[in-house]
């Protein structure tokens, strides 16, 4: 996906929106919905901001009991980018030179700007680290693999843990009153 910037590089200050859905296509992500992002670009003078929304519907696996389940991913896109290339001096090496804001931007080195980086990686950082079918799913049993959301299983019943801890369970045990 890409955005000709011709017209707005012709006035600082100018705005483009933009807003369109798509479908990604990702190996390791399935979508339910298209993708919809909405735009505002900005001409800064020498920066293109980059502001707007993102969202869409993906499938995920829930990680504690394996089910797909349906995620709603809304996020939010804030980028800056470059008119031009800055000058760039040669840097010996172990030299240590200062850093600017501008070294941390993303530079435009055509009338264009090609989007799918940027919606990728808005994408992939918001999606969840441990995503959950919801927020009290109990997950599988460790012994036998039933799902813990369908019900409790035998294995549940029975007290299952290391031999390593027998001390600290005779000691909880008698703490309770199990003795």
């Amino acid at each position: 996906m890409e955005i000709y910037l011709a017209d707005l590089h012709s006035e600082v200050g100018k705005v483009f929106s933009f807003e369109e859905e798509f479908i990604p296509n990702y190996r390791d992500i399935s979508f339910i919905e298209p993708v919809h992002i909405k735009l505002k670009l900005v001409n800064l003078g020498r920066e293109v901001l980059v502001k707007g929304s993102l969202k869409t519907k993906i499938k995920l696996v829930c990680s504690r009991c394996l089910k797909e389940f349906p995620y709603d991913l809304e996020a939010k896109i804030q980028e800056i980018y470059l008119w031009d290339v800055p000058i760039q001096k040669n840097i010996s090496p172990g030299e240590i030179i200062e850093l600017k804001d501008e070294d941390f931007k993303f530079v435009l080195e055509k009338e264009s700007l090609f989007l799918d980086p940027l919606v990728e990686d808005v994408i992939r950082l918001n999606l969840p680290v441990k995503p959950l079918c919801r927020p009290d799913c109990k997950g599988l049993c460790p012994v036998c693999g039933q799902d813990l959301n369908m019900g409790e299983c035998e294995c549940s019943k029975k007290r299952q843990y290391d031999p390593r801890w027998e001390p600290l369970m005779k000691f909880i045990d008698k703490k309770e009153g199990n003795k």
